[in-house]
């Protein structure tokens, strides 16, 4: 019979879609109770049970197709009384398609929370702290607000500038040395005006960009600042240099708050590092001249994730997205940094 088909055919989809929340709970579970990236891994294989992610939504999509049909059959007969019951009918199929479709959100918020948990295992990313070092911790704002007044690069925008992303972590360099780092996104906001025929001024549009980096505490070097901009350095980099290297001078600009120490400081394996550290990034490297703290700034965004290249259908598919995620130019950061500091 049709009707014993039905009947079927919503159990099975029923049963199905259980299946697949009682999964997605058990990774709610999972991204809570995991200490590390590999207890992440560990506990997706073996899964011991359906590893389906995938909801079956046959079912509303066939009521949602039958019912636009059925609305739209009235455009035949306005007037017709049965069209127009076909018109109830269909819009009531619509309305219980929506009512059963089950939404992908479900699946992708554990996926992105689990994705942020994989990050933070994996690089010890700390969000919205701040260093260990700082044995009495400011709050944000101020703690914030100190870091950027250290350094000139902070002075962008018109409108407004802030770092309201950051994390602080901890790298190791090949002698085991820690070093406390904090990275950040940098958002600033420019505005755009011109001159209108009856000479007066007209806003055109908010600009806003992006800048990354990262603050590396306790540093021995300190008043230098090299850039691969040709913008003149703000104070107190007052004092240009120059490398005996051609191509070092024509990839990278030097200043300094004080001659003598500069030339103490620059020396041609000093040099050689910067040039290493600068091969294949943009930005700025700055030390502070009184405090021991360093900034990088640059358009590398170390916060971007690599985008999902498919729909994650089954557990199995997850764990191997799970497994090659990573931040690929924290990572280039992080190498450069640690072998210019070692």
């Amino acid at each position: 019979m049709p009707i014993e088909s039905v009947k079927q055919s919503i159990h099975i989809r029923r049963k199905k879609n259980a299946v697949v929340f009682k999964n997605i709970d058990r990774l709610w579970h999972l991204s809570s109770d995991a200490k590390s990236h590999q207890d992440i891994l560990n506990g997706l294989h073996p899964w011991q049970g359906s590893i389906s992610l995938k909801f079956e939504n046959t079912l509303p999509w066939f009521l949602a197709l039958f019912g636009l049909m059925q609305v739209f059959s009235l455009i035949i007969a306005p007037h017709n009384f049965w069209l127009q019951c076909n018109f109830a009918l269909g819009f009531g199929m619509l309305f219980w398609a929506y009512l059963i479709y089950e939404q992908e959100h479900y699946i992708n918020d554990v996926i992105d929370y689990l994705e942020e948990r994989v990050l933070t295992h994996k690089y010890h990313l700390h969000f919205q702290q701040q260093p260990q070092h700082i044995s009495m911790p400011l709050n944000p704002r101020q703690f914030i607000g100190n870091l950027k007044r250290l350094f000139p690069v902070f002075e962008r925008g018109s409108l407004r500038n802030d770092i309201s992303r950051y994390a602080s972590t901890t790298w190791l360099d090949e002698n085991e040395q820690e070093h406390q780092v904090l990275l950040f996104e940098y958002h600033y906001v420019d505005e755009i005006k011109t001159i209108d025929k009856n000479g007066n001024t007209v806003k055109l549009i908010e600009q806003h960009k992006n800048l990354w980096g990262a603050f590396v505490f306790d540093v021995s070097v300190q008043g230098l600042a090299i850039s691969t901009s040709r913008r003149p350095f703000p104070s107190p980099y007052r004092h240009p240099w120059h490398s005996s290297d051609i191509r070092t001078n024509q990839r990278l600009k030097f200043y300094g708050t004080d001659p003598m120490q500069m030339a103490k400081q620059l020396s041609p394996g000093f040099v050689l590092r910067l040039s290493q550290f600068f091969q294949y990034r943009e930005g700025d490297l700055i030390f502070h001249p009184q405090q021991r703290v360093l900034c990088y700034l640059g358009p590398h965004d170390i916060f971007n994730a690599p985008e999902r290249k498919q729909n994650i259908q089954d557990i199995s598919a997850l764990r191997g997205h799970l497994r090659t995620f990573k931040l690929v130019e924290l990572e280039k950061l992080q190498t450069d940094l640690v072998q210019f500091l070692k």
